[in-house]
């Protein structure tokens, strides 16, 4: 199965079992998803800058810094269409961009001053490390700044074989391909038994 099949049919899946939108994302609980927003808003100050969430989905994380009160510009970009037109059905103020950045040249250079994804990296697609050596190529790419995403944790109590896990420690060794380009690299953990954050700054 190719790979955006994999995405489609997981994420479909799930919109198809009427599940709340944490759900549908395949988050355990809007617990976990709002502690994975949080790491994101302790590790970049966000008020008046510009924001690229990749992976947006619903547009939950545009709602919950709304919530708290927090000014940024924000831009989504998701693979999925059906995504996209959910997210945009909120009349959020943001931009919902419905496309593979992968594959699509959608912006130019240090475009954003944050680039943040949490969750994309979860599914196991049978090529993660390199998806994420890419990813994070791209996202240094895009970045003015700073770069935030989530993995889930090898010493997760409740592993699953459609996910795929990291150690901190060896995406700490595929961050070495870009050390002429970060300036500090932090990986926060113990906010969930299952899940870990990394944050880059860039040179």
């Amino acid at each position: 199965m190719k790979k955006l099949d994999v995405i489609r049919t997981y994420y479909e899946d799930n919109m198809s079992k009427n599940l709340p939108e944490y759900g549908i994302l395949g988050w355990e609980s809007e617990e976990a998803q709002r502690l994975r927003f949080d790491m994101l808003l302790s590790a970049a100050d966000l008020e008046g800058k510009s924001l690229l969430d990749v992976g947006c989905g619903t547009g939950n994380l545009l709602e919950y810094i709304l919530s708290k009160k927090i000014n940024v510009r924000y831009t989504g970009v998701d693979i999925l269409e059906k995504m996209v037109e959910m997210a945009k059905r909120k009349n959020l103020p943001g931009d919902f961009l419905h496309a593979d950045i992968f594959k699509q040249k959608l912006f130019d250079k240090e475009s954003f001053d944050v680039v943040y994804t949490s969750g994309i990296f979860n599914l196991n697609l049978g090529n993660n490390r390199e998806f994420l050596r890419n990813a994070v190529g791209l996202f240094l790419d895009l970045s003015r700044h700073t770069v935030v995403f989530n993995l889930l944790h090898k010493d997760s109590p409740d592993r699953e074989d459609k996910y795929f896990y990291f150690y901190p420690d060896e995406v700490k060794e595929l961050l070495s391909d870009y050390a002429d380009r970060i300036d500090t690299v932090e990986f926060i953990e113990a906010y969930l038994k299952n899940d870990f954050t990394v944050v880059i700054k860039k040179i």
